[in-house]
């Protein structure tokens, strides 16, 4: 796992190694600037694609890093899936902002299979001192996609005679 930058090692060249391109760096080190960020302790956590909103990249988001899981049940059973519905995912979510210092940025650029947006975590303004940075421990760098709706067409089966 990555942890913040080090001396020999900004955290532009962090989200550079990560493939976030130039423009894009900018983009981001704005953000984390009117936030209030302190850079050499912010951490890269995720690269999200997402084809329909911020709203659900986070929960994208959440579902990877927050899985739910019960004894003797897989996650083929619908028991699973009734249950991350009652998940109050806004409110995770606020907590993560309040503890961690979450944030979600949406890169300016879109791409065919939809928007990026970067998951980063640090001390700023809302959250100046990190609850407990032993936390970053469970995350690792990731990019992650949403799950992609299947295509009608896919769904029957079309055969020319």
């Amino acid at each position: 796992m990555e942890r913040g930058p080090t001396q020999e090692q900004t955290f532009e060249s962090i989200l550079r190694e990560r493939g976030v391109s130039d423009k894009d760096i900018g983009w981001v080190l704005s953000k984390l600037d009117s936030q209030e960020y302190i850079l050499d302790y912010c951490h890269y956590i995720a690269c999200i694609l997402s084809k329909e909103s911020e709203t659900h990249a986070k929960d994208i988001f959440i579902n990877r890093f927050f899985s739910l899981t019960i004894k003797d049940i897989t996650s083929e059973h619908k028991i699973n899936d009734l249950l991350q519905e009652c998940i109050d995912k806004k409110k995770i979510w606020t907590l993560l902002e309040k503890n961690l210092g979450a944030t979600c940025i949406k890169l300016p650029d879109a791409s065919i299979n939809g928007q990026r947006y970067l998951f980063l975590f640090g001390p700023n303004k809302k959250c100046p001192e990190l609850t407990n940075i032993d936390s970053f421990v469970f995350f690792s760098p990731n990019d992650l996609q949403g799950p992609k709706k299947q295509n009608p067409l896919e769904m029957c089966s079309l055969r020319l005679a």
